[in-house]
């Protein structure tokens, strides 16, 4: 390499400002550099201006190496060998050419640039020349094929001089066509001067790169450099005219006789058209034909998706100006496989659609998801993050996109680089509305995982950002990372899919709760490991390592108590309302309850389930049972446990949700105004039923009215389905918003021909036939309640009327036990005036030959009005006939009056009762009652009447 011929091809490309202490005749044998590190003596030295530093500050060090000359943008006193020019990078570019003896010329080079579709458009071309026949090369984001042969590269296009050396060795292994991908940054940096392409495709042009370009406008202009070839027809373009910017590039390019084509759906030289007896894209891939000017090539791909469509019509064309005949481009293409990383199917035995892919900005997202839609599916469950040190503008349309189309999204780390991760989610989420179903799992691995285990069959799980990246970079280090690799190993895994007791399906990322908690980000410029938690407790006593511990306060305990004990377990997570004391495992918050309440609420939404909210005075715990029995016959069922319907209670019930549970029953009580607004904002139920409005919880609620009130917040919100007492007249007001249950005529669901023997209920739904394995009467309503709400959705009514036949356990609620001295009826676990006198008639009418003996407990919670209610039951006792009155408590006074009992037997406690053995008094073969609101503790008598006199 002469230096004449260097200055001549400067002059040439108008770059050459000086130069000196060099002659025109003299020869260099050394290598080219713009790494002062890699210099030696005898090299040429290029200083290039980089992002990070600048080559000319290095010119001593390559001066004392004994350069052979150095070439720079800048002039310089000292009298070395030294050529100024105007473009380093260009000079690079041009020495690399005549270094290597122009390795461009010497085969047919393809160059395709675009947002989305590079890696997929360039590698289906390599392969499809390939299958002709012909010896290839390929350079793109996967590195570089010679004919078979894989090699790494850092960059989507390598540097001019690497370049140079690759096309180079692409000559002497006899390569006759090279397809690349040409990345905006190659082309602004000029990483592609001075390459001779034959082809130049351009695929389309969504946000991207403008933490580098700054501007649309200007990264636009990078792409436009790609096909300054086609002006003076060295090289024929092909421009998807779909795209705007690629619509408006051809105009511009076809203004001034440039050699382009265009490609589209329409008024294009090439025209994409789909069959109209078959879908373009689906479950079986791409079925289209594509308009040339010579005729018509018919595509039968089995790539999936719209945008694959666009990438096998573009590489169609692309062999069409090559010359190539429509039977030999269709052979090739039609038996073309999933380029790796980009929308790449993970096998699995499990019925689950999982598929890997590149996409790491809005565009990209939106063509994988809109593909994923297209395919068979029942859900579609979506994970990504955000690269490090890049645009943040794209960040928070990338959630939109992924919101818009999947029906759970899990935010993840992609490659943080530099950046905090932390930081990188708060700008994704940013802007997006909480109450939408997004989760946060920092650790991608466990993020994998966890979306996995939420996936059921039939649904679709897609991987974005990373696609064929088998890496993950952190502050600078690459560890080793691979998507599709660890989704595969999990599918297939015996027990990865099995949880421990209590386990989260989606563990608790510590930024997730921190958002909850509305606590700003931490500026410590550091890289923050993520934290994540898998179980959540209220209990101290019973905590698991790895827990978040919500230290709760009641009327008899505070949580904030057992912190330093929970806390010096470091795996533990705790949060309470009291000043950090040095702890870093612990979050401080103003109310705990409210933020576990968020907590679970987010949590629900990420699940596939439909839920049913139901209330009333009386008969909720029944009911909910019963419920929850008719929709498990149909598909898995999350309840209520017991009756844990506070907020606590929920809060201890939603967390038990997995993955397969399609319905979720959720019993909501409350003892104040807008406690079951307040449930309802958890459980965001999409059916309400109100089974019964009566005087309960009336210290807060004052009366019945304010029960309504309350209790009918749960309608007052979007439902699909409301449910209602058709016997109660307040109800009216919901008549068209909803369907009525009961005894009335004008009931929705009514129920007749009630007969109650004593095993059994039987009854009819708008005369249909049921029977419940109970003998109280009111129970039946309370089963059509159940029915009705089963008939709504569908339930098949052989399966309705199975389910509801079978007993369940309802412990301490109208519990009826034969001992060998008594028939117990235990109704302890709550008691208001409604339950207490269905209670008693049912009592009243079992084995009316028998003694009758009643233990009655204090209906607790009634107000002012308590005394008035007591008495009212008193009546009804007198009424009905009592052999024997045993009360508890403070207002069960009032149950007694001089005629309704032949003896009177009051004590204050149970602790007095059991002392005073007046149970061992009682009848043998009695029917006794054994009724009260649950803090009498009446249940502490069982044992003794259990055992019998």
């Amino acid at each position: 390499m002469k230096l004449k011929e260097i200055l001549n091809l400067f002059q040439e490309h108008k770059i050459l400002v000086n130069y000196q202490g060099l002659e025109e005749n003299w020869e260099f044998k050394g290598k080219i550099c713009t790494d002062s590190r890699e210099v030696h003596a005898g090299d040429i030295f290029v200083c290039i201006k980089g992002l990070h530093s600048d080559g000319h500050n290095f010119i001593d060090e390559v001066k004392k190496k004994n350069a052979a000359f150095i070439v720079g943008e800048i002039p310089i006193d000292e009298a070395l060998p030294y050529i100024q020019v105007t473009e380093s990078r260009k000079a690079a570019a041009l020495l690399a050419k005549l270094y290597y003896h122009n390795p461009s010329a010497e085969f047919r080079l393809i160059g395709i640039t675009g947002t989305n579709g590079k890696t997929t458009t360039s590698m289906l071309l390599y392969r499809a020349l390939m299958e002709l026949g012909y010896c290839c090369g390929w350079i793109g984001t996967l590195g570089y094929y010679i004919n078979d042969e894989h090699y790494s590269t850092h960059h989507t296009t390598p540097d001019i001089l690497e370049l140079n050396q690759i096309l180079s060795r692409m000559v002497e292994k006899g390569v006759k066509y090279v397809s690349m991908e040409v990345s905006s940054h190659a082309l602004a940096l000029d990483r592609v001067y001075g390459l001779e392409f034959d082809y130049c495709l351009f695929t389309n042009l969504s946000r991207e790169h403008l933490d580098f370009h700054q501007t649309m406008e200007e990264y636009g202009s990078a792409k436009k450099k790609l096909f300054e070839p086609t002006i003076q027809h060295k090289a024929v373009g092909l421009i998807n005219i779909d795209d705007n910017f690629g619509r408006k590039l051809f105009e511009e390019l076809k203004g001034v006789n440039a050699y382009v084509y265009s490609i589209g759906n329409s008024d294009a030289d090439f025209i994409i058209r789909t069959e109209h007896s078959l879908l373009p894209y689906s479950t079986s891939g791409n079925r289209f034909s594509l308009q040339t000017p010579e005729g018509i090539i018919n595509i039968r791909s089995s790539l999936l998706g719209s945008f694959n469509m666009n990438n096998l019509a573009m590489c169609a064309a692309t062999l069409n100006l090559m010359g190539f005949e429509a039977r030999q481009i269709e052979q090739c293409l039609n038996i073309a496989q999933p380029v790796k990383g980009r929308f790449e199917p993970v096998p699995n035995d499990r019925g689950i659609k999982v598929f890997v892919d590149y996409a790491h900005t809005p565009d990209a997202m939106e063509n994988v998801l809109q593909a994923c839609q297209d395919l068979e599916h029942k859900r579609i469950l979506c994970l990504f993050g955000a690269g490090g040190d890049r645009d943040k503008g794209k960040r928070s349309l990338m959630l939109q996109i992924a919101l818009h189309y999947a029906n759970a999204v899990i935010i993840t780390d992609d490659n943080p680089r530099f950046e905090d991760p932390d930081a990188i989610i708060r700008d994704i989420v940013a802007g997006t509305e909480l109450w939408f179903p997004w989760w946060i799992i920092r650790n991608r691995k466990e993020a994998i995982h966890s979306i996995l285990r939420l996936a059921q069959a039939g649904d679709i799980v897609l991987l974005c950002g990373k696609g064929h990246e088998n890496y993950q970079e952190i502050e600078g280090v690459r560890y080793p990372f691979d998507d599709a690799e660890i989704a595969s190993e999990f599918l297939h895994s015996e027990d990865a899919f099995q949880l421990r007791q209590d386990e989260l399906t989606l563990p608790v990322d510590k930024l997730m709760l921190e958002l909850l908690a509305g606590i700003p980000l931490t500026v410590n410029g550091k890289y923050k490991p993520p934290e994540s938690y898998h179980f959540l407790s209220t209990d101290s006593r019973t905590i698991a390592p790895n827990s978040i511990f919500f230290a709760l306060t009641g009327s008899h305990f505070n949580g904030n108590d057992f912190l330093p004990q929970v806390l010096s377990d470091e795996t533990i997570l705790g949060v309470g309302t009291i000043e950090n004391q040095g702890w870093k495992n612990y979050i401080q918050v103003p109310d705990t309850l409210s933020l576990l309440a968020s907590l679970c609420r987010k949590y629900l939404q990420l699940f596939d389930i439909y839920k049913i909210a139901l209330t009333g005075s009386t008969g909720k715990s029944s009911t909910k049972e019963m419920l929850a029995q008719v929709f498990n016959s149909s598909a898995p069922t999350l309840k209520t446990q017991a009756n844990e319907n506070n907020m606590i209670g929920l809060c201890k019930t939603i967390p038990r949700i997995k993955p397969e549970h399609r319905y979720g029953v959720f019993e909501l009580g409350t003892n104040a105004f807008g406690e079951i607004a307040a449930l309802a904002d958890v459980c965001n139920p999409d059916a309400g039923i109100i089974i019964n409005i009566g005087p309960s919880h009336l210290e807060k609620l004052l009366d019945e009215d304010g029960v309504f009130r309350e209790k009918t917040a749960l309608f007052n919100r979007p439902l699909e389905i409301r449910l209602f007492d058709g016997d109660d007249p307040r109800f009216a007001l919901y008549k068209d918003k909803g369907k009525s249950v009961g005894f009335s005529d004008t009931s929705d669901f009514h129920i007749t021909d009630l007969e109650c023997d004593e095993a059994s209920c039987h009854f009819k739904i708008n005369g249909e036939p049921f029977t419940i394995p109970y003998s109280a009467p009111f129970l039946a309503k309370n089963a059509s309640f159940a029915i009705a709400m089963g008939m709504l959705k569908d339930i098949p009514l052989p399966q309705i009327k199975t389910a509801i036949a079978n007993p369940v356990q309802l412990d301490l609620r109208l519990q009826v036990e034969k001992t060998d001295s008594y028939i117990l009826i235990v109704d302890c676990y709550n008691a208001n005036p409604i339950s207490m006198q269905s209670a008693i008639e049912y009592w009243h009418k079992l084995e009316p030959e028998r003694e009758h003996i009643a233990i009655l407990g204090d209906m607790l919670e009634l107000g002012t009005q308590a005394p008035m209610y007591h008495n009212m039951i008193g009546t009804i006792l007198t009424e009905k006939g009592v052999d024997r009155l045993i009360t508890v408590g403070n207002l069960s006074r009032y149950y007694h009056s001089s005629d309704n009992s032949k003896q009177i037997e009051h004590f204050d406690s149970v602790d007095e009762l059991i002392k005073s053995d007046i149970l061992k008094t009682l009848t043998p073969g009695a029917v006794i009652l054994i009724k009260g609101s649950h803090s009498v503790q009446l249940e502490k008598v069982l044992p003794i009447l259990r055992k019998g006199s």
